[in-house]
């Protein structure tokens, strides 16, 4: 009873503290939805970090939109088509829509937008994304033509990612000032802005789509995973997205008076080995086969998420539902080991100050000491740790993880092309880079792209590059007293739906 009464006065403690400091001024018409983290800044072309996007994405709208299933609708584009060779993207634009200050948005804003992401000299992010186009040709005011380098039929996945700018505006308050104070078509208004305490944007009665449900909202970062619950079971809170405490997740789903949403999502958790280092496959089977993928689900996630398989999401069309992926085997594993013809002195294993990985890397040491491989666990400051994977050959394996991976190419190129800017696992095969390549130059629809990545995904089977630890899922926490939420699988576009899908029942 003691236990209950001294959490009962921390959450009205809690939602003092929030009535009196955060939510002062606050209309009663304002959704309030909380985030893990403040947004460093607002600009669509220059911001990496999901918080920030959660944010602009209402803002700052892109040409295409990712849907629930991962495919691509109509946005600021009504339609689009890739030429046969993969080497031109013709856009048709949106007609009648302004921008928040109620200029005319034409095809001049998306030429600026996406030659400003070109253009080595800004501060843009993600460029070597868009390095396929060579030229953009505005044709009218509404017709758009990307000319490209190099076939590559995926751009339009990557187009989805990042809203359209506007160009006077921009160029009359520069990069930094947009940063700050961004101006868009989208739905919702940036109005105020006060850093770690609250981010206000208002509805925009005149956006294309009709006048959002709510008037405003507000958006109120909580890094702390177990105050953001208390905040949301205080009411101070209306729903968040992601942060879950997995401890929490049974009761919070018994709960009548609580909503949750759970859906697969678009990441995943892995281990990567130094390939230049660990060189015999059959070390790096035996070792994937030691991991015990569903006892870290449940232990460490909580039971959120499910054991990983691939780099692409079962979700997906390209996933292949036929492989026998490695799984936890410790008969195997031991198999393996006997193969390895040169075992180094120990594996060591990288992670960072993150309490899941770290849990994660002291279960893996645990469970290689088990088959008689010896393992330590080493904890290194983020900066430090990053340092070391992406520019040293000083380390056998590390724990990180991918998210936002919507499309095959996406999680496959950057990560496993043997020139992928992200392939911090070492990893180099010709015929994986065959296949790569002519990914980019097919029908991502077509039965031909499944194939090559059915084929991508038996060649990670084999050779075993990273380990797959598990599949990210998206969790949120609702009020009750709202109808018609869906939880996005590309949290980025987790707050899309309140323009028109969710309501507060009266």
């Amino acid at each position: 009873m003691l236990k209950n009464f001294i959490k009962g006065f921390f959450v009205l403690f809690l939602a003092m503290t929030f009535l009196f400091a955060g939510t002062a001024g606050v209309a009663a018409d304002t959704l309030v939805i909380g985030q893990g983290a403040d947004a460093p800044g607002l600009h669509t072309l220059v911001e990496v970090d999901i918080p920030a996007f959660e944010r602009i994405n209402l803002i700052n709208e892109p040409l295409f939109v990712i849907d629930y299933d991962l495919s691509l609708k109509p946005g600021l584009a009504t339609d689009w088509e890739i030429s046969e060779d993969a080497m031109r993207l013709d856009v048709e634009l949106r007609e009648g829509v302004l921008w928040h200050n109620g200029d005319d948005f034409t095809a001049e804003d998306v030429q600026y937008t996406f030659e400003w992401i070109l253009d080595e000299t800004t501060a843009a992010a993600n460029r070597d994304l868009y390095a396929a186009i060579d030229e953009i040709e505005i044709v009218d005011d509404y017709n758009v033509v990307f000319h490209l380098s190099e076939p590559y039929t995926f751009l339009v996945n990557n187009m989805a990612r990042v809203g359209v700018i506007p160009k006077d505006y921009h160029e009359e308050v520069g990069y930094e000032e947009f940063r700050q104070n961004p101006l868009g078509t989208g739905p919702y208004v940036h109005e105020e802005w006060a850093d770690d305490d609250y981010h206000r944007l208002s509805a925009n009665e005149d956006y294309w789509g009709g006048t959002p449900t709510f008037s405003n909202l507000e958006f109120r970062p909580i890094p702390e995973d177990s105050s953001r619950l208390l905040a949301f079971e205080a009411g101070e809170i209306d729903m968040f997205h992601s942060g879950i405490v997995s401890d929490e997740i049974d009761r919070l789903e018994a709960d009548e008076n609580v909503s949750v949403y759970r859906t697969g999502g678009t990441g995943y958790s892995y281990a990567g080995f130094n390939n230049n280092v660990v060189t015999d496959k059959n070390l790096r089977l035996a070792i994937s086969h030691a991991v015990n993928r569903e006892a870290i689900v449940e232990h460490v996630m909580g039971g959120i998420g499910v054991k990983g398989k691939s780099n692409i999401t079962p979700d997906m069309f390209h996933f292949h539902s036929e492989l026998d992926f490695v799984d936890f085997d410790t008969e195997k594993a031991e198999e393996y080991l006997e193969q390895v013809e040169e075992m180094p002195d120990q594996i060591r294993i990288f992670t960072n100050e993150n309490p899941d990985r770290m849990q994660i890397a002291e279960i893996m040491a645990y469970e290689l000491g088990q088959i008689g491989i010896d393992a330590s666990v080493n904890i290194e400051e983020w900066g430090a740790y990053l340092d070391r994977i992406y520019d040293t050959d000083d380390y056998e394996l590390f724990i990180l993880g991918w998210a936002g991976q919507v499309d095959p190419d996406r999680a496959s190129y950057r990560q496993f092309h043997s020139d992928g800017s992200a392939n911090h696992v070492n990893f180099s095969n010709s015929r994986m880079d065959e296949l790569l390549e002519r990914g980019r130059q097919v029908d991502p629809n077509s039965e031909e792209s499944r194939e090559i990545y059915w084929e991508v995904q038996e060649i990670l089977n084999e050779e075993q590059p990273k380990i797959f630890i598990n599949y990210s899922e998206e969790v949120a926490l609702v009020q009750p007293e709202f109808s018609g939420f869906r939880v996005h699988p590309y949290q980025a576009n987790a707050w899309l739906q309140l323009v028109d899908e969710v309501t507060r029942d009266n």
